[in-house]
């Protein structure tokens, strides 16, 4: 590791010290241009343009004097024709035919550096020369001024041993601060491998402490951070598995789970409900789907393309099963999956439309068969007995409207299937007065019977939002029951009463009542509790069906209360006006 930096070091060292020399070496070319340059024009400004050709020798002493730091510069003027100097004097034995003069015998200036030649004292050296073609009275000369590059290669060489002690220095430090600081660096590194450790063995609660605020520190501090988000990830995921298993806990629908092997690894509440089987973790999956009801012989080949579907009775319960497998990343059957649901209504209410088809039948095919008996006697020569004949037509006249009714009623509830009714249009009336009219419309039917209804009225209105016929409806169907399950001489009570939100009709009767069986079913359609005895009576088994329909579509609701052979209170409820039910 100690190499490796060092060659870094050494590398980006020299790649440096490279490009400052170059850098030094272009800037004292530059400058030695430029002053170059202003000696060459100095001499044409002051010598050239202000005196004949036959002076320059003698005016090249008294005018060439430059500023400091420009004497080292050695200044002629040649004829731009041979190239052979014309001043000054100590300069004439020389012959200049460098690149420079080259190009300003052609009519440029000229700029060579590393041009070789001997000095004044005869030595040959290295020059860095610039050459200007100029023009006096209509003939051109060439300024000539060169510079040694003795100066400049000794500054480059005084800079390049500078980089070198200074790489060399850099290299020693490197080294002596690497075995300092390399002890800095591993300790915190080690801490973090520990740290990674710990994490790996899920310890997320340990802070490494920040000594340093250099990378080492920001990363032990990213460190800290990414074992804090760990935490609470993991905590969420804790958190949401508690949640899954409270959902999976609180389900209506029973849920059991198992493994590749068979054997249960889950079983919510709800299927420990269900199921009536006492070692429910222990049976293995083949028993329970045998158990279930499923066939033994596709519980053995069960495999990830077939789900099996059952239905379960048990005791007074419905059980519908279905057993899914699932799978893991390679498609292979990870374990199953059994949901229980619990269709016990379900199974009711599909034996309930069973019967309700059956009933409808029922009560359509008697009618049907005395029509059609009577109808057969008649055309079998009947016709011929006049008494016979008015008496059999009588029958068919009666079973007709018993028909006739019994379509009505089926069409009644049809219409009240629907979401808004057309004859449910609702309005403010008053109850105390509906129920008068109601009763008003039933004592013909009671007088028959030596019956009396009795109706303590309130003093004051009580006003529902409802629809009058509807309501009418209602009320005429519960006291026409009431009396027509009536014994003879007997009173029906008529009582309202109220509440915050509800008024209460309760219409009592003292006739045979109900069982506790057969009261939760009376409001069915078709129901009857003595089927006989309704029939003969000429019920066709839907008005309870009628009424409950029409009051739950008024927000309402009807209930019973019964003893058998001591009557039946009928309670009608109603929502004040401006109150929600």
């Amino acid at each position: 590791m100690v190499s490796i930096c060092a060659a870094v070091v050494l590398i980006v060292m020299s790649i440096s010290g490279s490009f400052m020399l170059q850098y030094v070496r272009n800037n004292e070319i530059e400058n030695a241009r430029i002053q170059l340059v202003y000696r060459a024009r100095f001499v044409d400004e002051q010598i050239v343009q202000l005196f004949p050709p036959g002076q320059w020798m003698y005016q090249f002493e008294s005018r060439n004097r430059m500023p400091a730091g420009l004497n080292e510069i050695q200044a002629v003027i040649l004829r731009s024709d041979t190239g052979i100097p014309i001043a000054p004097e100590e300069l004439r034995p020389f012959q200049f035919n460098d690149q420079a003069v080259i190009a300003a015998l052609a009519g440029e200036s000229g700029f060579i550096i590393g041009t070789r030649g001997p000095d004044l004292s005869g030595i040959e050296q290295e020059w860095i020369a610039y050459a200007m073609p100029v023009e006096r009275d209509g003939t051109v000369y060439i300024v000539y001024t060169r510079m040694s590059t003795r100066p400049m290669n000794d500054h480059l060489s005084s800079l390049t041993t500078a980089i070198i002690l200074m790489v060399l220095s850099a290299l020693v430090i490197t080294v002596l601060l690497w075995f300092v600081f390399a002890s800095t660096l591993s300790r915190p590194i080690l801490a973090l491998t520990r740290q990674a450790r710990e994490m790996a063995q899920g310890d997320f609660d340990r802070e490494m402490k920040v000594h340093s605020r250099d990378e080492i520190g920001q990363l032990t501090e990213n460190f800290n951070h990414m074992a804090k988000e760990l935490n609470v990830m993991v905590s969420n995921l804790a958190l949401e598995k508690n949640k899954h298993e409270t959902v999976l806990h609180n389900m209506t629908d029973g849920v059991l789970a198992y493994d590749a092997k068979g054997q249960i690894i889950h079983a919510n509440n709800a299927a420990k409900l269900l199921l009536p089987f006492d070692n429910l973790e222990e049976l293995p999956i083949t028993d329970m789907l045998g158990r279930l009801g499923f066939d033994s012989e596709e519980a053995k080949i069960f495999t990830s393309e077939n789900v099996l579907e059952s239905t379960l009775s048990a005791s007074d319960r419905y059980i519908f099963a279905s057993c899914t497998p699932y799978l893991n990343k390679q498609e292979d059957v990870d374990g199953f999956v059994i949901v229980l649901q619990d269709v016990t209504k379900l199974t009711r209410l599909d034996n309930m439309r069973r019967e309700f088809v059956a009933n409808v039948s029922h009560e359509l095919r008697t009618p049907l068969s005395s029509i059609r008996s009577y109808t057969e006697t008649l055309i079998s020569g009947a016709l011929e007995d006049s008494e016979i004949t008015e008496n059999f037509l009588r029958v068919i006249d009666s079973e007709a409207k018993r028909m006739s009714v019994l379509v009505t009623d089926l069409l009644e509830l049809s219409r009240l299937d629907d979401d808004n009714p057309a004859d449910m249009e609702k309005e403010a009336i008053d109850l105390i007065g509906l129920t008068k009219m109601a009763i008003k419309q039933v004592e013909v039917a009671a007088s028959e019977k030596n019956q009396k209804i009795i109706f303590e009225e309130p003093d004051i209105p009580y006003f529902v939002e409802a629809a009058p016929s509807r309501m009418n409806q209602v009320l005429v169907n519960i006291l026409s029951n009431s009396l027509k399950y009536s014994p003879v001489k007997t009173n029906i009570e008529v009582d309202i009463e109220e509440n915050d939100k509800h008024y209460h009709l309760k219409i009592k009767d003292y006739g045979m009542g109900m069982s506790n069986e057969d009261l939760p079913r009376i409001f069915e359609r078709f129901y009857r509790v003595d089927k006989a005895r309704s029939r003969a009576m000429g019920g066709t088994g839907l008005g309870l069906a009628i009424a409950k329909e029409i009051m739950e579509a008024h927000g309402g609701g009807i209930s019973a209360e019964s003893e058998l052979g001591k009557g039946t209170t009928m309670i009608l409820r109603f929502n004040k006006m401006g109150e929600e039910a």
